[in-house]
């Protein structure tokens, strides 16, 4: 039976669906939340609660992502594409098992070492259990590691760009712990087996992750190809892998096929609406994974490609974009004011009043949950 055909607004509808940004997501606990869009893109701490939120019914509770990391039921950790995601604790070790290895391939092609059989690498590995010991007692930011790690190495040559760093978040896999006052670019680590548990055997095996991770990709993300999954997770030259991780579901996949011939896959009882369905206009947070999770031919389902390289810069920064009938139709911006905050829309084209009061609406709502710092940070400031 041929491949059902899908149209870029067919596929743009299927994708907004489960991302809740047709209608809001249903109830549930934070983890379950985070789990239904697949991660929240969190370089900066700020931003991952309004991507939630902006997800939730208009007079949903506020979203406590702190509370849910301190119950260790969601954590904020490098992953996919060697970028911070907070993700389900109970997707944290596959997701883990297959990303790691990119911090430790980062390492062996920056410093032209094997992290694991060179002699330094060896050297480094026998300092290890020294900072996990230090982490026990308390979490520590990169420059305590650091520290640790140069005192056990007196007398070593150490390459230079933080190589005892990348050596060690290469090598265990680490979660972000809250604390008052964290903000971008100041963290403090514990290792993952410490601030969750030992990881359980089918969890860290790569060929059951690789599928976990392709089913809650589809699932948030679908349908997709596997080059798309590869460019989410990082590893694009690991096409072959991802296929062969979306074909293991099995009776669960259905295939489809895009409008310009590319075969793509999708879980069977995934939403897939009408492409009349309507869209209304949403607030997309700054570096929001939905614009993140498919290769540059892909991201057209939502980002029109005359415009992502305003939306993306040069310094892969993501800028906060808004939605108009399910398509990226400007960037915006927070301000603050003597009546508080308020959003400052820069749209590629006329916007019409019902969107721009709609949008404007979405604002009140949505903008008291970011931190001044997200105000004072944030790109494209005047």
């Amino acid at each position: 039976m041929p491949a059902l055909k899908l149209t870029l607004r067919q596929l743009n509808r299927a994708t907004l669906a489960r991302q809740g940004l047709l209608a809001p997501l249903p109830s549930g606990s934070v983890a379950r939340q985070v789990e239904r869009l697949g991660s929240l893109q969190a370089q900066h701490p700020d931003w991952p609660p309004f991507a939630l939120q902006s997800r939730l019914r208009a007079d949903a509770t506020a979203v406590d992502l702190d509370r849910a990391r301190q119950r260790r039921r969601v954590v904020r950790a490098s992953l996919m594409r060697i970028t911070v995601h907070v993700v389900s604790a109970a997707d944290f070790w596959p997701m883990s098992t297959l990303t790691l290895p990119l911090r430790a391939n980062q390492f062996r092609a920056w410093y032209k070492l094997d992290p694991v059989t060179s002699p330094l690498g060896k050297r480094i590995m026998a300092t290890h259990p020294q900072v996990l010991a230090a982490m026990r007692e308390a979490p520590r930011p990169i420059r305590e590691i650091e520290a640790i790690l140069a005192e056990q190495l007196k007398g070593v040559k150490i390459p230079p760009n933080r190589s005892l760093w990348r050596h060690f978040s290469g090598a265990v896999p680490l979660v972000q712990v809250p604390f008052a006052g964290e903000t971008y670019g100041r963290s403090r680590y514990i290792a993952a087996a410490d601030w969750l548990r030992a990881p359980k055997d089918g969890e860290v095996d790569p060929h059951r992750a690789a599928m976990h991770l392709a089913e809650r990709y589809l699932a948030a993300f679908g349908p997709a190809t596997a080059d798309d999954l590869a460019a989410y997770v990082g590893r694009g030259r690991e096409r072959g892998r991802w296929r062969e991780a979306m074909d293991a579901l099995g009776d669960q996949l259905v295939e489809l096929e895009a409008e310009d011939g590319r075969r793509l896959v999708d879980l069977e009882d995934a939403p897939r609406p009408a492409a009349e369905t309507p869209a209304p206009p949403r607030l997309l947070a700054r570096w929001d994974s939905l614009l993140l999770a498919y290769g540059t031919k892909d991201r057209a389902r939502v980002l029109p490609p005359e415009h992502q390289a305003t939306v993306i810069t040069r310094n892969a920064d993501v800028l906060p974009t808004f939605l108009v009938d399910g398509f990226v139709a400007g960037t915006w911006l927070p301000r603050t004011g003597d009546k508080g905050p308020r959003i400052e829309l820069r749209p590629f084209g006329r916007l019409a009043r019902r969107d721009r009061e709609a949008l404007e609406a979405e604002a009140s709502r949505l903008l008291p949950i970011l931190a001044a710092g997200a105000f004072s940070r944030n790109p494209g400031t005047d």
